[in-house]
């Protein structure tokens, strides 16, 4: 995402049909609007989210207390209407036509689904509300059953361990027990599904940070994250980093990883470039985060986010480039590969995947409103078919500009399709912006506990419903 006043679509797919639509992308429109034209990429700046839809439920910050795990919050489940349209863009709005960063309109949008989505229940296992799975209405709290307390149940430093800390050379200690990564360890590609150390297929949700502004990058800290991942049951974070910010956002990075490794989640460490390819500069970044953290289960690196402009064999001679320098240092953590068009194509890389390394995933992202699955869900199921393994990094409920209508019912189709599969998804995002795809209100606190009026609804309390609902299945033995 980015604070640039607009972008102009590139790249239509042909076999689609393109519709003018002020502010709305097309079908064929990218996730996000980048920044200074680094990339296709997000608006910083927009309106208020679209207002409707309670998901409803127990409070997020005032579930469950076992001061001993960090507690998480419960969020019962009420159907959530679709909401209303938000206001200007922060998501994307890249699409078909035209030329970045010129400000121009952007195409097609697509009439939303109605309906709302229900994720029933929605506590978690570890405290929070009632152990049936969550209070019944709309803004019901606990029962005493599962515990309430006015800071969420988290320790007052997010909840972080000791166990599991880097250390200068980069080796890490065990992770702490009962967390995604105490359970799971090093992860692998084997053929179209990622897989734990023991060789079970494993799906990881949780949420995407935002790098663009201070409302974002604000949440780059060790108690912030803590709270994602005891609170909110994130069992993996997106850590994004602009090319043109490394010396400010480095230390920034690091600390978020460092911080997942503290609290046993994973960590995808996000080169957020767009349409600039970078190979010299994100090679010495990778480089240097593989030295690091090479040697944790933890890390997967994602090494060109939204890739456009460009096909497939001139993306496809970046990553072999990236993923040598990679695997000079680190031998066997999962790198993230981008697809065509914005990481809608990866029918593209399937056709012609990369084969100079093992433990490659390709990326895909869509916005529910935006990105309807009768258009791009085949893509997705033509690279299955073809033997790659994907993962989610990037999705929101809402328009690819990051605002306008939050589109519950097709994400719901959306989901439904990814966990058919099996396959991981972070949304979009760790924010304040007063956007439709933020999880946070404007007003929220940077370093955590959240209540339920700093979630943003209906998506900030849709989607942390979603990631709670799979956080039990993800820490069962």
């Amino acid at each position: 995402m980015n604070n640039c006043v607009g972008k102009i679509l590139l790249g239509l797919f042909a076999m689609l049909p393109v519709l003018a639509a002020g502010g709305c992308a097309s079908s064929t429109s990218p996730s996000t609007v980048h920044s200074g034209g680094t990339s296709g990429g997000h608006l910083a700046t927009g309106g208020a989210p679209g207002a409707a839809g309670n998901t409803g439920g127990s409070s997020l910050g005032t579930g469950g207390a076992n001061p001993a795990t960090g507690g998480a919050p419960g969020i019962a489940g009420d159907t959530g209407a679709a909401g209303a349209s938000g206001g200007a863009s922060s998501e994307g709005g890249i699409g078909a036509g035209g030329a970045i960063d010129s400000g121009g309109v952007t195409v097609a949008g697509g009439a939303t689904d109605s309906g709302g989505v229900t994720t029933a229940g929605g506590a978690t296992t570890s405290g929070g509300v009632t152990g049936s799975g969550g209070a019944g209405g709309k803004n019901t709290a606990g029962t005493a059953a599962g515990g309430t307390t006015p800071t969420g149940g988290s320790k007052p430093a997010g909840g972080t361990t000791s166990a599991g800390g880097t250390t200068g050379s980069g080796n890490t200690g065990s992770a702490p027990s009962g967390t995604p990564v105490g359970v799971h360890g090093q992860l692998k590609v084997v053929g179209n599904q990622i897989v734990d150390q023991n060789g079970k297929v494993i799906a990881l949700h949780g949420m995407s940070m935002y790098a663009w502004n201070t409302q974002g990058t604000q949440f780059y800290n060790a108690s912030a994250v803590g709270h994602l991942a005891k609170d909110l049951d994130c069992a993996i974070l997106r850590i994004p980093i602009l090319p043109n910010s490394l010396s400010t956002q480095t230390p920034l990075v690091k600390t978020v990883v460092d911080a997942c490794i503290a609290n046993g989640i994973y960590a995808i460490i996000d080169w957020h470039s767009g349409a600039g390819a970078q190979a010299s500069a994100a090679s010495t970044f990778f480089v240097s985060m593989a030295t690091a953290y090479g040697n944790t289960p933890n890390v997967m690196y994602e090494i060109w986010n939204e890739p456009s402009g460009v096909t497939w064999p001139t993306i496809k001679t970046y990553h072999e480039t990236v993923v040598a320098a990679i695997r000079a240092v680190d031998p066997d953590n999962i790198i993230l590969l981008g697809t065509p068009n914005w990481d809608q194509q990866p029918n593209l890389a399937a056709a012609d995947p990369v084969t100079t390394s093992t433990n490659l995933a390709y990326t895909f992202h869509f916005y529910a409103y935006t990105h309807k699955f009768a258009a791009f869900g085949s893509g997705v199921t033509k690279a299955l078919a073809s033997g790659i393994a994907i993962f989610v990094t990037e999705y929101g409920g809402c328009a690819s500009t990051g605002n306008g209508t939050f589109d519950a019912a097709e994400l719901q189709t959306w989901w439904d399709f990814l966990d058919t599969n099996n396959i991981g998804c972070t949304n979009w995002s760790v924010e304040t912006n007063g956007e439709t795809s933020a999880i946070f209100t404007t007003t929220a606190n940077k370093t955590g506990p959240w209540t339920t009026a700093e979630i943003t609804n209906p998506d900030g309390t849709t989607i942390l419903n979603y990631i709670q609902s799979k956080y039990a299945a993800t820490v069962a033995p």
